[in-house]
């Protein structure tokens, strides 16, 4: 790593004087250049065209992947790994985007049938596992869902006597009382089922579940019948009833230095984990006030107190809602040492080492700034008085998230202090310039944006825009998750961190103080600096992709033993390579990497051990997610978004069947859920269905198979939403091929021909999303489930060779093109009723070498304020987000 001049003069310095510490600082310094080199930090950023959606309609989004507090556009990772998670913790959709220096695009198709509610739209690079994924991208989608499912909830929750129930109300859409329904419901915890009971609806729509320690502060999953027989279900967020405002501290520096003012900060917060406003008074056991401070909107605040060895301290607060708390102050010991930063002053940090007097000993003090191993600035003192002072010049330091620390003479760790260092230098400069400064209906707007400044050399760009009819939308985006709250906050904060974009103003510049309360009061990505030796000789347990890796082992045929050094095959069966081939390790281990298909390739891998014979087993190893980090913005996941978001729902509605009559958008097919139910055929007992015996979109039984002469002649033509092409099942939703499951095993749809009707008990059809999630990818495309009479005769009639495995890895997602009417004479490309909420999406957007770029849309039939927003960087890593609205009339 390039040294700082500062460090260079100070290395000499010191080597003059003390050979010993010289060589000391010089190996510290090349173990943290060593990890910092060897774990460089990628961060991603997502773009979406909006932030709340209708069931059924797109999400587009563009992916800006960089590296590091310089934000270079990345070349460390080509893959980028998208996801939509559900209230529950299921993965309801993924998608794999191939990144081209740092940049993607892509679009995710919301189904039609989702479970109205607050979803996390998750992505993440391989080399992004290594470190937690409080550090992955993730942003809160709400989604509503009017298309197939027309009823309104609200939910509250309400106390009679000692118990306390969950209240649920469900308006008829036919504004009439409701006859007696059965409601199911299922308790969540994570992704496991904690819980399951059953209440009747009241004639108006209300429901009532007792609180129980099951269910306090968990998801209830709700289901039952509407009017037309269709199956509703809905998702019940429960920590939003949790009861009592909360109140934390936090010491700058981590510890109290008895007699000695301490900067204490407040954290305030109301019971769904959100700030809330509060007056706060510090005392000490006399009564006497210590301080006095208020916290912000966002329940943050922070003042400096002065505490008394041997004393003790409480913290009354008086919260906004005129409720009160009163918390205790751990005791206060005397032998500490700690920092105080003044971050407010434009040209240097001040820090200051609050010494206790046992720890006054003359010994070295260091101190740097630094983030994850990469210094930017070092210096020395000694510990000969109570108060130490350093300087730190700021124009080195790049702007985002660094980390202040104090060492002592050994380079171990004393003291932390997260700093927010802002440098201008880090915005980009940008003018976006209208053509006009109102508009008309179906009128035509220009869009001119100029990046950089002339003295730039370089001013090319990457950007994308997102417009919106404010009309019948509300969100609250310009506070929420942006390019600049990503790269500078979200990768570097642990935990929920709300309103992320309100600490940037519109300019770039920052509110300082308010970002300093937030670096006192939230953790931050940090490394060991003790456990240095050993960080800096690990080694990442996930490689950087820069494509596609099928791995798996090879065993001994029906057991666990592995066949080392057998030879493998990779062949695509869509002749989109010839072949690869490779040799697996002492452990039969294998791996094909930096491989680019596209998604629904299927393949077939084939294997021979070192005597050339293919008697081995095959075992592929699927695709495993990182685990769900429910935490990170829960305070975010609400109730009853169809209520919310009612007005953007129902003017989406009445335009997306308009879509659907011009063939744009797929109409939504409210019969998969026909409750064929009612006159159900009974499953095997001993279904594999994930979803439990029964649980499918269709049943045939063995009394419907009695007659056919092969299983593929019985079902083709049998099964709804299901035709079969060359003796595979494809779902007419997806156009893929469905996945066959027999008694629990995944075989290849072109093994029915091979299986005896006469010993199948039941076939299941699985192809609403709402039975699909369960199996992740294997239910992308539906999947069918045959249970055989004795459980054994599946796997006896459906022939499996050894050595060779067919597969369907999931590939890079193919995008579409956003849909964009052009009202000029002549033009097909137009609207017969234009109610769009998203007026333009614009995601490729480059600057020319003289930093302009261009791009133009046409207003809809409705009038309204319009907003745009430009986000994006350039080839130096400068950000750029802007916010521009505009009247259409």
């Amino acid at each position: 790593m390039k040294k700082l001049t500062a460090i260079l003069a100070f290395l000499c310095f010191i080597s003059l004087f003390n050979p010993l510490a010289a060589q000391t600082s010089e190996s510290f310094q090349e173990k943290m250049d060593l990890y910092a080199g060897k774990f460089p930090q990628e961060k991603i950023h997502i773009q979406t065209d909006r932030n709340n959606y209708g069931a059924g309609e797109t999400v587009w989004y563009k992916i800006y992947s960089t590296i590091g507090l310089e934000n270079q556009l990345s070349i460390l990772s080509n893959i980028a790994y998208v996801e939509l998670i559900s209230p529950t913790g299921e993965i309801v959709s993924q998608k794999i985007n191939s990144l081209f220096t740092g940049v993607s695009v892509g679009d995710m198709l919301l189904a039609d049938t989702l479970v109205e509610g607050s979803y996390r739209m998750r992505a993440y690079s391989n080399w992004m596992r290594n470190s937690s994924s409080d550090y992955y991208f993730e942003k809160v989608l709400n989604i509503g869902n009017v298309r197939s499912d027309n009823i309104i909830g609200s939910s509250k929750l309400i106390k009679e006597g000692e118990n306390e129930f969950y209240l649920l109300n469900f308006e008829n859409p036919e504004n009439k009382s409701w006859e007696k329904t059965a409601v199911g419901y299922t308790v969540m915890d994570g992704e496991k089922v904690v819980d399951r009971g059953r209440e009747s609806m009241q004639p108006d729509g209300s429901i009532r579940i007792k609180v129980t320690d099951k269910n306090r502060g968990k998801p209830l999953s709700i289901r039952f019948k509407n009017l037309d027989g269709s199956i509703v279900k809905k998702l019940i967020n429960t920590n939003v009833f949790d009861s009592g405002n909360s109140v934390q501290y936090f010491i700058e520096g981590g510890q109290i230095v008895s007699n000695e003012l301490n900067r204490i900060a407040i954290k305030t917060l109301n019971p769904q984990g959100l700030g809330i406003k509060a007056d706060i008074t510090i005392i000490n056991s006399k009564q006497d006030t210590a301080a006095v401070l208020s916290t912000n909107e966002l329940g943050m605040g922070s003042a400096p107190c002065y505490f008394e060895e041997g004393e003790s301290y409480q913290i009354q607060t008086k919260f906004e809602d005129g409720s009160q708390k009163t918390i205790s102050i751990d005791a206060v010991s005397g032998n500490n040492i700690s920092l105080a930063i003044n971050n407010s002053n434009s040209d240097k940090v001040f820090a200051q080492v609050n010494i206790a007097e046992g720890k006054i000993n003359n010994e070295e003090l260091y101190l740097i700034v630094q983030q994850l191993g990469k210094i930017y600035y070092m210096a020395k003192n000694k510990a000969g008085q109570a108060n130490v002072l350093f300087n730190v010049p700021r124009k080195d330091l790049p702007m985002g998230v660094l980390t202040v620390s104090l060492l002592n003479k050994d380079f171990l760790p004393l003291s932390e202090r997260a700093i927010f260092n802002y440098n201008k230098k880090s915005i980009l400069p940008a003018e976006v310039k209208l053509n006009k400064s109102s508009y008309g209906l179906r009128e035509k707007v220009n869009t001119e944006i100029t990046i950089g400044n002339t003295e730039d050399s370089i001013r090319f760009s990457a950007l994308s825009a997102s417009v919106v009819n404010l009309k019948n939308y509300r969100d609250d985006v310009p506070n929420s998750v942006s390019i600049l709250s990503s790269l500078f906050l979200n990768a570097d904060i642990k935990g929920f961190i709300e309103k992320p974009s309100f600490y940037f103003n519109a300019d770039g510049t920052v509110k300082a103080a308010d970002l300093d309360n937030l670096m006192l009061t939230q953790g931050w990505r940090k490394i060991s600096i003790n456990k240095l030796d050993s960080l800096s000789n690990a080694k990442a347990e996930f490689d950087e992709e820069k494509g596609i890796t099928i791995k798996g082992s090879i065993n001994k045929v029906g057991r666990k033993a592995p066949v080392p050094n057998a030879k493998i095959q990779l062949i695509s069966t869509n002749n989109f390579m010839d072949y690869l081939d490779t040799t697996a390790n002492a452990e039969g281990e294998f791996a094909f990497k930096n491989l680019l298909f596209p998604d629904s390739v299927k393949f077939l891998l084939s294997a021979r051990n070192d005597k050339g014979k293919n008697f081995v087993d095959i075992i592929a190893n699927p695709f495993k997610e990182p685990a769900i980090n429910f935490g990170k913005n829960q305070p975010l996941i609400l109730n009853d978004i169809n209520k919310l978001n009612a007005d953007q729902l129902l003017a989406s509605k009445k335009f997306y069947e308009q879509l659907e009559k011009k063939g744009i958008m797929e109409k939504v097919f409210q019969i998969e859920e026909v409750t064929v139910r009612a006159q159900r055929p009974k499953a095997a007992a001993n279904s594999s269905n994930l979803n439990g015996s029964g649980n499918a979109d269709q049943v045939l039984t063995a009394e419907d198979l009695s007659t056919c002469p092969s299983l593929e002649m019985c079902l083709n033509g049998r099964l709804t939403g299901v035709v079969f092409r060359g003796g595979i099942p494809y779902s007419t939703r997806s156009n893929g091929p469905m996945q066959l499951v027999i008694d629990g095993m995944y075989v290849e749809g072109d093994m029915l021909s091979s299986i005896n009707p006469v010993d199948i008990q039941s076939v299941e059809v699985l192809r609403n999303i709402n039975y699909t999630s369960i199996y992740g990818s294997y239910g992308g495309n539906g999947l069918i489930i045959i249970t055989s009479k004795t459980g054994r005769d599946a796997r006896s009639s459906a022939y499996q060779p050894t050595g060779i495995l067919s597969i369907s890895p999931r590939g890079i997602s193919l995008t579409k093109e956003f849909y964009k009417p052009v009202y000029e004479t002549n033009s097909e490309s137009q609207f017969q009723t234009d109610l769009r909420t998203t007026i333009h999406w614009e995601p490729g957007i480059v600057s020319n070498e003289k930093g302009i770029a261009n791009f133009d849309f046409y207003t809809s039939d409705e009038a309204g304020t319009y907003r745009m927003i430009i986000e994006g960087l350039d080839f130096n890593g400068r950000i750029l987000r802007r916010i521009i609205e505009f009247e259409v009339k």
